[in-house]
């Protein structure tokens, strides 16, 4: 989403739904940010209050003006809402006539997903898309076109959950969290899909999706990217050739240390179709 959000100036307004703590970093980014939800998971960020607010509301009944949203974020937060329909319908109500949505959702026939649902008892995931039932509805009810899209790789970092979060955990997972082996599960398994995706050419490792949608004819200048290289840590995507100078090798495997949280994690070099 970052080449969306990037381009804004400071007069325009981007709308994430769904935000918890911020679904992306606002602190990089010069325009006014809307979070909206009805749990804040904890606190928002702490960012200058000047052109970042936080509003209490459900998305099926958003509370803004019409045409008054230049950019609206739905990153990872369709599948944990209901009534996701309704929310389009609003999303195309307070969107600009030149504005774009991001929305990202998991593949909900995929191994991630299955995984997620599992060790999360469902994990508030209520609904499940595909790649043509996401698309075919938010052109339907919106009346925008898909203009964009890239393929999304898990990092699987649900596999390690904060001390904070004990409280909230099923009783499956938290007999994960005590076993020995439980803080190397995520980074077992974000090698073992990448190895496998790349042997096979499965999909193992794919979270889902994220799409861009806007009005016929609107043009996006800049190209979306998608990441082999997920970080367990904080689960951000960086291009294999930006990790050169923050690898080491152990047991003949390559590690990278993350730019943005210093997490280990394993290096793989991308199978086509990514970067």
């Amino acid at each position: 989403m970052d080449n969306l959000i990037a381009a804004m100036r400071s007069d325009q307004l981007v709308v994430d739904i769904g935000c918890g703590q911020g679904s992306f970093d606002y602190r990089r980014y010069p325009c006014r940010i809307l979070g909206i939800d009805l749990d804040f998971a904890g606190g928002p960020q702490s960012v200058a209050p000047s052109r970042v607010s936080y509003v209490r509301a459900n998305s099926e009944d958003l509370p803004l003006a019409t045409a008054s949203a230049d950019v609206i974020v739905c990153n990872h937060s369709l599948e944990h809402i209901a009534h996701y329909k309704q929310t389009l319908s609003e999303i195309r109500r307070v969107l600009t006539d030149n504005g774009v949505v991001w929305i990202s959702v998991p593949n909900g026939f995929g191994f991630d997903d299955a995984l997620y649902r599992f060790l999360y008892k469902g994990g508030g995931h209520v609904n499940r898309f595909s790649f043509d039932g996401l698309v075919d509805d938010v052109e339907q009810i919106t009346g925008m076109r898909l203009l964009q899209w890239t393929p999304l790789t898990s990092s699987f970092i649900y596999c390690t959950p904060k001390r904070t979060d004990w409280p909230y955990l099923p009783r499956r997972l938290k007999f994960l969290y005590k076993l020995p082996a439980s803080n190397t599960l995520g980074i077992a398994l974000n090698s073992a899909t990448r190895l496998i995706d790349k042997l096979l050419n499965s999909r193992l490792s794919m979270y889902g999706w994220g799409f861009v949608f806007g009005s016929p004819g609107t043009v996006i200048d800049s190209s979306l990217h998608s990441y082999f290289n997920v970080c367990i840590g904080c689960g951000s995507g960086h291009p294999f050739d930006s990790l050169q100078g923050f690898t080491n090798r152990h047991w003949g495997v390559k590690f990278y240390r993350c730019p943005r949280c210093a997490q280990t994690n394993p290096l793989f070099h991308p199978p086509a179709g990514f970067e």
